[in-house]
């Protein structure tokens, strides 16, 4: 039906989710994979011995990726946002973009 359903957890267990419904998921994503227990990764990873997972830098933004045709899960990195300098990336787009870019619309009905 091309739908997408993103479901996050913070602790999953087979009394909040299915070990049937779990199993249907294409793609998984576990955040700090270094500070999860066995079970958590026994529950997002049932296709993987536990012990065989590969190993993630203990950083913030590590994470253990999986999606259907892996053999195992993946380790991903991404960007600490919170070193982001928001104001100066938004000073950045004012300068480079021309609003003149843009096309003018008259099809839409004025207010």
């Amino acid at each position: 039906m091309g739908q997408t359903v993103i479901v996050g957890i913070q602790r999953p267990s087979a009394e909040i989710l299915p070990r049937d419904t779990t199993l249907q998921f294409n793609n998984r994503l576990l955040m700090a994979p270094n500070g999860a227990d066995n079970d958590t990764k026994r529950m997002l990873f049932p296709m993987s011995d536990v012990k065989g997972l590969p190993l993630t830098e203990n950083i913030k933004g590590a994470a253990l990726f999986y999606k259907n045709g892996f053999i195992m899960p993946k380790p991903v990195y991404f960007p600490n946002m919170s070193t982001i300098d928001i104001p100066k990336i938004v000073r950045k787009i004012q300068k480079e973009v021309n609003p003149n870019w843009f096309i003018h619309e008259d099809y839409w009905e004025e207010p």
